[in-house]
């Protein structure tokens, strides 16, 4: 009957199924509370904007803390803003601050301000409590860190270090996969490109790559759910990137996609390209058209098109995937037929915290590297945003999930090159010119004619190689260090050194290495949780060298 609002069975089948797609999505940005299917109550969902304060997990020594607030879809819910304050805790110093009084009409999509608080006279672990205040529709409101329903509105947590990242000349470290406020869809959306650079800088990050995903940069700019083949908001990304990089000479933004493709069972997997001009499409996984999973390119096809100087990277490839992700967003896994093509560049299986997936991807990147393929590994959080927490919709429509994991620039690659430049930055990363680390750092070179650099391709003929390893208090005292090599074809990796430290922050080592047969040499250190800061064992993996007949 005409105009009446029963659903059809259709209507409730197609319903239903987006909801479980979306349910099972890996969510993990700042959280979209606004969206809600048509006839559904949504608890989460109410009419203001959202609103959430963010700050670094961590900061260099001698400076400012800077706090993010940020303020999305104002333009749907307008309101004043009447104050924010912050309330400092330490653990021997406590202070309040007003950061703004007086009346801001809020009434755009995305407003944010970074405020820069003094800390010089706090150490060890801070507590920010962030309140403010609005009034919308002539009710005044307050809140702490944020106006979500059923988050924790607990302070935000960071560690004051009174010392630098581990660091060596010409290192440079950043975030490799992260999401900006163009990732933007019924779920979650991300941090502004400008504000992140603000929080990257105290962290000493140098720069960071934006990989928004490619079913979320093929939409409208308007409308989340309307596909525009002009990209205009892959155009608008372009321009904001090349504004950031051409105001900011001391960091680097790389423009990126997390792009879905099809993987060697035809499920779809995730891709970082970094680097590539031209946008690729891939919307197979966006729970955006009803049971059409298909991606529009293969992982093949993919690096077929890439543009030659840009990253191909497998993004966290060991991810576990549920069988509703299977079914409704024809999600999988990468596949070892996947790794076969010598344009991929390398594998992201660190990605925000070390889970199965780290594990069963460090095992299967050595196996790799044991057979002769030259892959190199990288690390990165997937961060949306979430400089100092998780925010994440936990059920839809009815709950927010929070965790310490998966945070902007926790776990770092670091990258050596000489030029402070984008194309020297992506060439390094391309090349493998690269560590990996949530703390600790290392400097491994072969000093027979120049140094060269770890990824660097040598002869088989005796080398003499040199291996520096800093830590800090903030991750403790380095606990073990080895060095192993791998020849091409053999099961077994070689352990050339080891050795256990109990109280060392600086280790160094000079050796000399040959063999007749095609080969790696690699090190990695892993530190004490008994004294670093937050009681974890923290790491440094290096790329290897590679030794050719």
């Amino acid at each position: 009957m005409e105009g009446t609002q029963f659903l059809t069975i259709l209507d409730a089948l197609r319903l239903c199924g987006k909801f479980l797609g979306l349910f099972f999505l890996p969510v993990v940005l700042y959280a979209e509370t606004h969206y809600r299917f048509k006839y559904f109550f949504s608890f989460l969902s109410k009419p203001e904007p959202e609103i959430i304060a963010d700050a670094p997990h961590r900061i260099d020594p001698q400076n400012d803390l800077p706090i993010l607030f940020f303020v999305k879809d104002a333009d749907r819910y307008p309101c004043e803003l009447i104050e924010i304050a912050v309330n400092l805790k330490g653990s021997s110093v406590s202070e309040r601050i007003v950061l703004f009084s007086g009346i801001y009409k809020l009434s755009e999509r995305f407003w944010w301000r970074i405020y820069h608080i003094p800390v010089s006279h706090f150490h060890g672990f801070v507590e920010s409590d962030v309140e403010f205040t609005i009034r919308r529709k002539g009710r005044i409101k307050k809140y702490h860190n944020d106006n979500y329903r059923t988050s924790g509105h607990t302070p935000l947590r960071t560690y004051i270090s009174g010392d630098k990242l581990p660091q060596f000349d010409n290192l440079l470290f950043g975030e490799i996969h992260s999401h900006s406020n163009y990732t933007n869809d019924q779920v979650e959306y991300g941090a502004p490109p400008g504000a992140s650079i603000e929080l990257c800088k105290p962290m000493g990050l140098s720069f960071f790559c934006i990989t928004d995903h490619s079913y979320d940069l093929d939409d409208s700019i308007d409308n989340y759910l309307e596909f525009d083949g002009t990209f205009p908001k892959w155009k608008e990304l372009d321009a904001e990137v090349r504004k950031l990089n051409e105001t900011d000479n001391k960091f680097i933004v790389i423009k990126g996609e997390e792009v879905s493709s099809r993987n060697h069972r035809g499920q779809n997997v995730h891709f970082l390209m970094l680097g590539n001009e031209r946008f690729l499409e891939g919307g197979g996984d966006s729970a955006e058209r009803w049971l059409q999973t298909r991606s529009e390119h293969s992982v093949k096809n993919l690096l077929d098109i890439k543009e030659p100087g840009s990253v191909a990277i497998a993004a966290h490839p060991f991810e576990g995937v549920s069988i509703l992700q299977k079914i409704l967003l024809g999600r999988g896994k990468w596949q070892k037929n996947d790794f076969e093509d010598d344009r991929l560049q390398g594998i992201q299986f660190i990605n925000g915290a070390l889970t199965h997936s780290f594990y069963e991807g460090y095992e299967f990147w050595k196996n790799q590297l044991l057979s002769g393929k030259k892959i190199f590994l990288y690390a990165g959080n997937d961060a949306h945003g979430n400089f100092n927490r998780f925010r994440q919709i936990g059920i839809p429509f009815l709950l927010i999930k929070e965790h310490g994991d998966q945070l902007f620039g926790k776990m770092r690659t670091g990258v050596y090159t000489p030029e402070f430049t984008l194309e020297a930055l992506l060439k390094a990363l391309k090349s493998g010119h690269s560590i990996a680390t949530d703390g600790p750092a290392i400097n491994f070179t072969e000093e027979n004619s120049e140094k060269s650099i770890i990824g660097s391709c040598l002869s088989t003929a005796s080398k003499n190689f040199s291996l520096i390893a800093v830590s800090t208090p903030e991750y403790g005292t380095l606990k073990n260090i080895t060095i192993t090599a791998g020849i091409k074809g053999e099961n077994f990796e070689k352990v050339i050194f080891s050795a256990d430290f109990p109280n060392e922050y600086r280790f160094k080592k000079n050796f000399e290495f040959s063999t007749d047969r095609d080969a790696y040499i690699r090190a990695e250190i892993w530190t004490n949780p008994l004294n670093s800061c937050d009681k974890k064992s923290h790491f440094c993996l290096t790329n290897p060298f590679w030794l050719i007949k």
